[in-house]
């Protein structure tokens, strides 16, 4: 078979050449999304003639887009905009006003990508007949007697009870069970991700038979592990069965920590604060090393309530009033439940989709934050974050940096309430 282009890097340079080149020359603004951080990313720079930098910015922002879509098209909008947001496909036509009046009709299209469940990708274009195939679609299915030869963890699932069948030998080894037998359901294992995030994964199954994205497993000594998960529908013997390809997720120690000097002084500012604000600013003043973040944020979370309360110090929310009300619906405090994610970090906040990043943390000038949940009782009570004005300031990399400072931070919280 002839191969046009070699496994060298002038050839792949002069790939990534010609495809930058097909991209730009398509009239329409190419996007894709990642939706466990919510971060929007434009493939190629198409502006829409009279419209500028809008089209972006309607992606992003809807409170923005409230302004510049015609009221008679902010309905149909809004709706497709819930699809994207869901990861559901999505078209729509609509109007977008321009500086001198006119109206141009747009056309958007949107398709969750083949076996990456939290990614998404779209584009938008002044032309509806701009809009062709996005993706090939297909998936195939792996024969139940082929399990032991991956070294990949690999399960195979009962799909109506959930109920583990199979299990190979790298699976077994990395969850710490011993047989099949002694392995709990596979909903079980992943009690973790909510009932939404579920739903929305076997949905997705049952339309396309593949997903791919992130789960933390309970392995047999409770320990929660985080894992890129591909899952594939299959039959044997008229059962329907899942495949189950587990990739563990590296944690090699390159996070931030606390060293033993600087955690006895942030215990020790701890102890002088007197109120919440105080004990935020011990939290900036003895970061983790690594960090050199200018603010710290603290949000309260009340997901029953639809509501977080956010309180800063730093620079980036100089004059914010503490316990500031939010909806915890588009809040970070949403994805790090939705997702099972032990951390999140957000490189560059002007990518993103995430209503919070545009109400709080972008007007404030914050590029990129690092954030960390905390769980009281399987609940998520709190999730610290630490800002920079730059963005890429925090590697996404490693660890969670900051389970011990939010152990003593809820350990002087605890105390403050109770005084």
């Amino acid at each position: 078979m002839d191969t046009r282009y070699e496994n060298t890097t002038h050839s792949v340079r002069q790939l990534q050449h010609e495809l930058a080149t097909y991209l730009a020359l398509i009239p329409a603004l190419m996007w894709h999304i990642d939706a466990a951080f919510n971060e929007i990313v434009l493939t190629n720079d198409y502006k829409i003639p009279g419209l500028g930098n809008k089209v972006p910015l309607v992606l992003k922002d809807l409170t923005l887009a409230k302004t510049l879509v015609h009221s008679d098209d902010l309905g149909a909008f809004y709706g497709a905009m819930d699809s994207v947001r869901a990861l559901q496909p999505a078209t729509v036509a609509f109007r977008v006003g321009d500086e001198a009046g006119l109206w141009h009709w747009l056309f958007l299209k949107g398709q969750p990508v083949q076996n990456e469940s939290s990614r998404y990708v779209g584009m938008i274009g002044e032309c509806a007949s701009l809009v062709g195939s996005i993706e090939d679609r297909g998936a195939a299915t792996m024969r139940p007697d082929s399990l032991e030869l991956l070294d990949q963890p690999s399960l195979l699932v009962e799909y109506s009870g959930k109920k583990v069948v199979a299990a190979n030998a790298a699976a077994r080894s990395f969850l710490g069970y011993g047989a099949v037998a002694d392995f709990p359901s596979f909903d079980g294992m992943i009690e973790g991700a909510s009932e939404q995030y579920r739903r929305s994964m076997y949905e997705h199954l049952i339309f396309n038979t593949t997903w791919r994205g992130p789960l933390a497993f309970r392995d047999a000594s409770g320990i929660r592990r985080q894992c890129d998960v591909r899952l594939r529908a299959g039959a044997c013997d008229g059962t329907n069965l899942l495949w189950v390809g587990i990739e563990p997720v590296l944690t090699a120690f390159s996070a931030p920590v606390l060293l033993e000097g600087d955690c006895a002084k942030l215990c020790q500012a701890l102890d002088k604060a007197q109120t919440e604000v105080q004990a935020l600013q011990a939290l900036l003043e003895h970061q983790p090393e690594g960090l050199k973040a200018e603010g710290v944020m603290l949000s309260h979370i009340y997901a029953s309530e639809n509501r977080v309360e956010v309180t800063g110090v730093g620079e980036p929310f100089k004059g914010m009033v503490p316990h500031t009300c939010y909806p915890y619906i588009g809040s970070i405090a949403e994805n790090l439940v939705q997702y099972s994610l032990s951390h999140m970090v957000v490189e560059e906040t002007i990518r993103s989709i995430r209503p919070i990043d545009w109400a709080l943390f972008i007007p404030g000038g914050i590029h990129s934050y690092y954030a960390e949940p905390y769980y009281e009782e399987d609940e998520l009570a709190y999730v610290l974050i630490y800002c920079s004005t730059k963005g890429g300031a925090f590697s996404s990399g490693g660890l969670p940096a900051c389970k011990d400072a939010l152990l003593q931070l809820a350990d002087r919280l605890k105390r403050l309430s109770n005084d």
